[in-house]
């Protein structure tokens, strides 16, 4: 192998390099380069922050972004009181007063799928489709699948494109690493929340609107 690599020359080093790059860490899969939007619990609360190049894998659905947006990403979630673009008025849950649907007794309620991943949290954990679950029957020594740090249980926050929109849901139990802050669910609580992600609860559940402020990356500097 080290013989192969002495006989490339260095314009075939920077290409295989650059293949590699385009590769999700996480899966292998190719990623592809696309203009997101992510959501985010701030000092002041949630926001939303459009126009976010990224590259998504095509496997997994993990987001990449190169050092510059990832800092202007952070600055955005650091100081979220300055330049807002828009207002917008989003559905927030509490999980617990949550109704999910039956669908053998509401066969006309429509699927609809997540358009998003979820919110775009400090560290930028990775983040699936379906939330990581924990196993209940071992609580007090549950580690951390990513980090291998202790977990305590805690109540979190989490949000979802659902048909075009945003929603929040407040209060799922989990359990969060002490480290990277990343969560996860038993799985009752995880079927809930991806009954939640594909627009799949009762539409008169108790909820609150709130006023959310809306940032465009491209005017951070």
């Amino acid at each position: 192998m080290e013989q192969e690599q002495q006989k490339r020359t260095p314009e075939e080093q920077e290409n295989l390099q650059s293949q590699a790059a385009l590769r999700c860490k996480y899966c292998g899969c190719d990623t592809n380069k696309d203009v997101i939007k992510a959501a985010s619990w701030t000092k002041i609360g949630l926001i939303l922050i459009e126009n976010i190049p990224a590259r998504l894998c095509e496997g997994c659905g993990e987001q990449f972004f190169e050092e510059d947006i990832a800092q202007r990403i952070q600055q955005v979630i650091k100081y979220p009181e300055a330049k807002a673009k828009r207002q917008i008025w989003i559905p927030v849950y509490s999980l617990p007063k949550v109704q999910t649907v039956e669908k053998e007794l509401h066969p006309k309620v429509p699927h609809q799928q997540q358009t998003a991943s979820p919110e775009l949290t400090y560290h930028q954990a990775k983040q699936t489709a379906e939330p990581v679950t924990a196993n209940r029957d071992h609580d007090e020594t549950f580690l951390c699948e990513y980090c291998e740090s202790e977990t305590v249980e805690d109540l979190v926050k989490s949000a979802f494109w659902v048909d075009g929109g945003l929603l929040a849901v407040e209060n799922i139990p989990a359990r969060t690493c002490q480290q990277c802050r990343q969560p996860f669910y038993d799985n009752e609580t995880a079927e809930k929340i991806a009954t939640l992600g594909k627009g799949k609860f009762v539409p008169g559940t108790t909820r609150q609107d709130v006023s959310v402020p809306v940032y465009s990356l491209t005017d951070v500097e």
